[in-house]
């Protein structure tokens, strides 16, 4: 049966024309954000610009301690992934197991160390790193030890997953040597840090081999993993005694000089950490290319492995001596990358992420050492692949920390970890043995290996764009701070709630531009502004139910902006949202009690703040035992205040509070908010309408499409005609 349009179908031609010029409105709104982002000039970038500081210059000023210790450490950790790697034949044929059920097996650990990245980098932004990488390395130790004496497949699960945990780390090394030595050397001591993994391919595989040589036998390779363990478990309780730095020292240092802010911020919590990382445009592309990276960097550890014993019947000992041999390159490469990144960061920081990505793609030459014809003319090919990956980690961890705010520093390389080896090695790892399994090694590794340098290379070069960008933000942020500092040094008032240069988007879509807001102790402030103005995703961003992507949010000056929703609501900050924010199913007595949900388990407590808010709600008092979604509109509404106000606030929030009700109930709430008014609890009310605002309101702030465009006392709003007709035209608009 065909189709046809009535009268009443809309004309195909006008509604095509109608998005269009919707998504030509859209960007000429994104070329104005584009137009205010903050820019700064390459000199007032930290570490752009400046002078060449000599390698004995950076590791005296951070300590030579600080960087052998944990280099120790990376060595064997490293010791432990390149005994994996060499000894794999063995234990596959000691276990029995397939080429596949080995590959998962032994990048178990890799591919799960998301199980430890996660909570290691949310503790090292939270607590003394030193203890978090003393624990995490004698976790190591231990399943280094417990691998020599696995007996079934199952068990070298579990332990390859405990020496996962142990090598989670990672975050709260790069975070400890980003704040301990200074941006001109950093590119320079993460190459002298990741010196180790090269040192510990051209060792480690050797030493592996011949401890398993000399145990003799099948089962030799498990003395492998006992003795490598032992110094692991000295080394993490000696790091206890290297010295914590300051976080962000060195941001501060290139910024302020020795005077330097001192502000109290509240520890960034997990979920916030992570919607605030993913919207710094470098790092996310960063992480992309790192994720399709992985799917090369660490299946071909396994499978070439399996190969050389396969193609050339290489045992353990030989199979180390390549290694080794070709582990070569990266001693070369990483300290060539420090050197090269640090040089070119100076001069431009997208030339910096330009030359990790060429770097990278170095790999492509362990494909090539695979067609080669014999073994001498395969390591030179194998060592410029490792060349190539030792000089770009290096490079990448520096610039990493450079557009990383430096609270969540070791929570971005967290994060980091997780694409590189949970995207990366674990699904890389499966998909390679599955076609090794059908095709053999060699095949499996020319499809995979060549595609996901190109692709990931690709999406890192192109995030090269935006790293002037982010690193301007994260300059603004310290400045922020320190203007905050001389302000309060000076005697200025802390106000109880401070926005500052927030910007908000929902997904590309930018809605909040530059916010600027102060609410005083005891000031009941009205946001108006048309519809869609913003005002409601501000609120949601001071209450931490939504993350900015840039700006600062304090509570009685303490920093708040990376907290979330639950921490804010104990410091004070509470938000009653707009429409119905009851649960209708149950009464107005557990409607109440659930509002009081931080402290429910206080009865006593709990009972004299139930009597104290029913004084203002006599109404409800009648009613505590009738469903909520029985109650009036009006009546909703109070429960909602209620709730709010039992959590005790320092502030506030209240969405909407005038919407939708009857002029007799909205002067009832009216009263209600007058009589919290003189009892000096600050609030903070979105409204619709003008003539409510200025009835309760001290001050005034006017939004629309997202900018700040009156901030003052209530009463002169009535001399802006343009923004009063703004908010009644948009009132009967949304009407």
């Amino acid at each position: 049966m065909a189709t046809t349009l009535d009268d009443t179908s809309p004309d195909p031609a006008a509604l095509t024309a109608a998005v269009l010029e919707e998504e030509a409105r859209r960007q000429d709104e994104q070329d104005e954000r584009d137009a205010d982002a903050v820019l700064l000039p390459d000199d007032l970038l930290p570490g752009v610009g400046d002078d060449a500081m000599p390698t004995r210059e950076v590791l005296r000023s951070g300590g030579v301690a600080t960087i052998g210790m944990l280099f120790l450490l990376n060595l064997f950790d490293e010791f432990d992934r390149a005994a994996m790697a060499v000894l794999a034949p063995n234990i596959q044929e000691t276990l029995g197991v397939s080429d596949t059920t080995l590959g998962v097996l032994a990048t178990l650990g890799g591919g799960l160390v998301v199980l430890a990245f996660i909570p290691i980098g949310f503790l090292a932004d939270r607590m003394r790193r030193v203890r978090v990488i003393s624990g995490v390395s004698a976790v190591l130790g231990v399943f280094m030890f417990a691998t020599g004496l696995v007996r079934e497949a199952w068990q070298l699960g579990v332990t390859r997953v405990g020496t996962g945990f142990g090598k989670g780390g990672q975050p709260a090394f790069n975070s400890v040597l980003a704040d301990a030595y200074p941006i001109a050397g950093r590119a320079r001591v993460f190459a002298l840090f990741n010196l180790a993994n090269p040192i510990g391919l051209l060792a480690g595989p050797a030493v592996a081999g011949a401890v398993a040589a000399l145990a003799g036998g099948d089962e030799g390779w498990r003395w492998a993993f006992i003795i490598l363990a032992l110094p692991t478990l000295v080394l993490s309780m000696l790091v206890l005694f290297v010295r914590e730095p300051q976080r962000g020292a060195n941001e501060q240092q290139a910024i302020f000089g020795d005077d330097k802010p001192e502000l109290t911020h509240e520890p960034p919590a997990m979920s916030a950490a992570w919607e605030r990382l993913r919207k710094i445009k470098t790092f996310y592309y960063v992480l992309v290319g790192l994720g399709v990276m992985g799917f090369a960097l660490f299946a071909f550890s396994i499978y070439f492995s399996l190969y050389l014993e396969e193609h050339y019947q290489l045992d353990a000992l030989e199979r180390g001596y390549v290694f080794s041999l070709a582990a070569i390159g990266g001693v070369i490469g990483a300290p060539v990358g420090g050197f090269v990144v640090d040089r070119f960061f100076r001069q431009s920081p997208p030339k910096a992420i330009l030359a990790v990505s060429g770097l990278l793609s170095l790999f492509v030459f362990g494909v090539v050492a695979m067609y080669m014809p014999n073994v001498p003319t395969l390591i030179p090919m194998l060592a410029v692949a490792q060349l190539g990956v030792s000089a770009a980690i290096s490079g990448l961890l520096a610039i990493i920390a450079s557009v990383i705010p430096y609270r969540l520093r070791a929570m971005g390389y967290a994060l980091a970890g997780v694409y590189i080896f949970f995207i990366g090695a674990f699904f890389g790892a499966v998909i390679a043995g599955q076609m090794s399994d059908a095709f053999g090694e060699r095949t499996a590794l020319t499809i995979m290996i060549p595609p996901a340098l190109l692709v990931g290379g690709s999406v890192m070069a192109y995030g090269a764009r935006f790293v002037r960008g982010d690193i301007s933000l994260v300059v603004q942020e310290l400045k922020e701070e320190q203007d905050e500092h001389e302000r309060v040094k000076a005697g200025g008032e802390v106000p109880v709630l401070q926005v500052r240069n927030l910007d908000f988007s929902y997904g590309p879509i930018q809605v909040l531009f530059n916010v600027e807001v102060d609410v005083k102790k005891g000031e009941v402030l009205a946001l108006l502004g048309t519809n869609g103005a913003g005002k409601s995703t501000l609120l949601r961003a001071v209450s931490g139910l939504a993350i900015p992507d840039r700006g600062v949010v304090r509570l009685n000056g303490r920093t708040v902006t990376y907290s979330d929703a639950e921490t804010r609501v104990r410091a004070g900050i509470v938000q009653v949202p707009g429409g119905k924010a009851v649960f209708p199913t149950l009464s107005v007595r557990e409607n109440l009690t659930v509002g009081a949900h931080t402290y429910v388990w206080d009865r006593e407590r709990l009972d004299a703040k139930l009597d104290e808010v029913l004084t203002l709600f006599p109404r409800l008092q009648e009613r505590l035992d009738q469903p909520a979604g029985k109650l009036s509109g009006g009546e909703q509404q109070m429960v909602a205040l209620a709730k709010g106000l039992l959590l005790d606030p320092e502030i506030l929030l209240i969405d909407e509070l005038s919407l939708g009700l009857a002029p007799v109930v909205v002067q009832d709430i009216l009263e209600v908010v007058e009589t919290l008014k003189a009892r000096g609890l600050t609030m903070v009310i979105v409204e619709q309408s003008v003539n409510i605002a200025l009835e309760i309101a001290d001050r005034a702030v006017f939004m629309e499409k997202g900018r700040v465009r009156f901030q003052g006392p209530a009463k002169e709003l009535l001399e802006r005609d343009d923004l009063v007709r703004a908010v009644f035209l948009g009132a009967e608009a949304g009407g």
